[in-house]
């Protein structure tokens, strides 16, 4: 058999089962598995082999072959953050989304930027040929200013899965991400076309902008009208698989990054097909394995020795960035007149870094060979620092702002140990062979409500009028949601199928405010309750999908919102015996 061949085969069995070991030991350090699928690939890579002088289990022809994997698999997640530019989210913030995502990418690029620039100005002073020290620098500033806007949506998106984060916070999150890196590769474009090309123009930089739009939105489109035809979830996955996998290879083949034209897709999909959910949950049916592999991969191909070589510069953008995405987010957040919470966590969300800026960095040390390349290890050490980094603080601050459930972030112990396991196969296997065995079931437990409920939840202002109220009903998935005054303080809950006939008397639903149709929280559950008598309670009231969560103690106070889908999945993953 063909040497090579055999090379990949390994190279994708030894990634594989690392990812494996990397998960579960990670789970044990109770930190996101994305950091173990990086420091699985990490340790099995050839940066790691060649720096401890150790065999090489993944060679790097090897990772040049399993490529296409990565390719495919970043694409679908750029898909799915295009998606979350919908219009009904962005009307649902207005203009406050725009001004959220200019500040935050306005205060990490000039903090980074001006970082830089001071640095290699002042202190390094290191100059290129043919320009002056004052250019250099400056031209140090702009890039890294531009690739420090980028967020990973990657590993952004697989720690919102793993922690099943959801809340205004999350939704906030996965919105800027797409803002963020559509500011930085536009940005990125303009800067490398007018400053650094040696064809630039007009016509190539509309080339360079356009064209992922045209021809992302023309596959985005077109698989919109396909999905429309098709009834099967297996025929809605390789539809999708298709779209993107099409997305790559055109772009490759017409000299574009595939970034921009699979965020086109996601978008233009998700606003025209009436079936963008169903897609995405066929979707999330089989994408897992190639997202686990694109991160021990993106692990593998991490360069440790570049660690050593960003001296200052590297620092300095380091440093800078991560102070800038948490200022950023503040005042962003500030200027958008969002919570306290958006204030407080979102800049840590958006730390994570990894294939948009190292695409980005490639294609300026190819377009400007000299000042790229030092660019690029800039770029590249900085990288290995946020990928490991990065889903750490993205869990952080979602948990913080109270969008994770605690059973999520607890569930963290293998359901048996090495000699339980053992045990457990060779009773399966006696009983397969028709040999007598006894059977023992043990409980683990129950739960209590304050485990699983969302703590940050969507409320409304109590003097919010009828025809502001619809808007916001209308761009949530939920139908009750609980009503505040100023103080915070819970008035009680709105249903929207008890309102909906309010409708058609529009002289009636003038005078309204939020207050005056919220009714009293006859049906709520204390914290405390276990699992058990809340789905009890559920089965009681089967008309009801949300339950407000009091504190028994202060009925005034709402410390968040027990959804029936919650429950029943933690008797799923807990095999309670309800």
């Amino acid at each position: 058999m063909n040497n090579e061949f055999i090379q990949i085969i390994v190279a994708l069995a030894t990634l594989l089962f690392g990812a494996l070991v990397g998960g579960r030991l990670a789970m044990l350090c109770r930190i996101p598995r994305v950091t173990g699928y990086l420091l699985a690939g990490l340790l099995v890579g050839p940066s790691f082999a060649g720096i401890f002088g150790l065999p090489q289990l993944v060679s790097r022809f090897a990772l040049g072959e399993l490529r296409i994997i990565s390719d495919i698999a970043l694409a679908l997640i750029l898909m799915n953050i295009g998606g979350q530019l919908r219009t009904e989210n962005l009307r649902r913030w207005k203009h406050r989304i725009y001004l959220f995502s200019a500040g935050e990418a306005l205060t990490t690029g000039l903090l980074v930027g001006l970082s830089v620039f001071c640095v290699n100005q002042f202190i390094l002073q290191t100059v290129l040929s043919s320009l002056t020290l004052l250019q250099t620098s400056t031209l140090f500033g702009v890039f890294t200013g531009i690739i420090g806007i980028a967020t990973a949506p990657a590993a952004t998106l697989m720690v919102i899965r793993e922690y099943e984060a959801d809340g205004p916070v999350t939704n906030v999150l996965l919105t800027l991400v797409g803002l963020n890196n559509l500011i930085s590769a536009f940005a990125f474009a303009i800067a490398a076309q007018l400053l650094v090309s040696s064809n630039g123009n007009l016509a190539s930089l509309g080339y360079q902008l356009a064209m992922p739009l045209l021809v992302g939105g023309a596959l985005g489109f077109f698989a919109s009208v396909w999905a429309q035809r098709l009834e099967l979830g297996s025929e809605h996955k390789i539809l999708l698989l298709a779209g993107v996998t099409s997305a790559v290879a055109i772009s490759r083949t017409i000299g574009l990054e595939p970034l921009l034209t699979c965020m086109a897709m996601g978008a233009v999909l998700a606003n025209s097909s009436p079936r963008w959910h169903r897609l995405v949950k066929s979707l999330n049916e089989i994408d897992y394995p190639l997202y686990v592999v694109f991160f021990v991969l993106a692990g593998a191909n991490l360069h440790i020795q570049t660690l050593g070589h960003i001296g200052l510069l590297g620092v300095a953008y380091v440093i800078a960035r991560t102070l800038g995405k948490i200022a950023g987010g503040w005042l962003g957040a500030k200027i958008g007149n969002f919570g306290q919470r958006e204030q407080t966590w979102i800049g840590m969300t958006l730390l994570a870094q990894a294939g948009m800026a190292i695409g980005l960095a490639a294609t300026l040390a190819n377009l400007w060979p000299e000042g790229g390349a030092l660019v690029q290890t800039v770029i590249l050490g900085s990288v290995v620092i946020f990928e490991l980094v990065g889903p750490l603080a993205v869990r952080h601050g979602l948990v913080k702002a109270g969008e994770v459930p605690i059973l999520s972030v607890l569930r963290k112990r293998a359901p048996q140990g090495a000699m339980e396991g053992l045990h457990s196969v060779a009773h399966h296997f006696r009983i397969n062979l028709g040999l007598p065995a006894g059977h023992n079931v043990e409980n683990p437990g129950d739960i209590l409500v304050r485990h699983i409920m969302r703590h940050n939840v969507e409320t409304i202002h109590h003097g919010t009028h009828f025809q502001e109220l619809l808007q916001v009903i209308a761009h949530s998935r939920y139908d009750r949601f609980p009503v505040v005054d100023d103080e915070r303080n819970f008035i009680g809950m709105i249903n929207y199928t008890e309102i909906r006939n309010l409708l058609f008397d529009p002289d009636l639903s003038d005078l309204l405010v939020a207050q005056d149709l919220a009714s009293s929280a006859v049906h709520s559950i204390p914290p405390d309750t276990s699992l058990r008598d809340a789905l009890k309670t559920f089965q009681k009231k089967r008309n009801i999908s949300y339950f407000p969560v009091i504190d028994p103690e202060n009925p005034k106070k709402l410390l968040g919102i027990l959804s029936q889908n919650d429950v029943l999945a933690a008797f799923r993953k807990l095999n309670l015996d309800s």
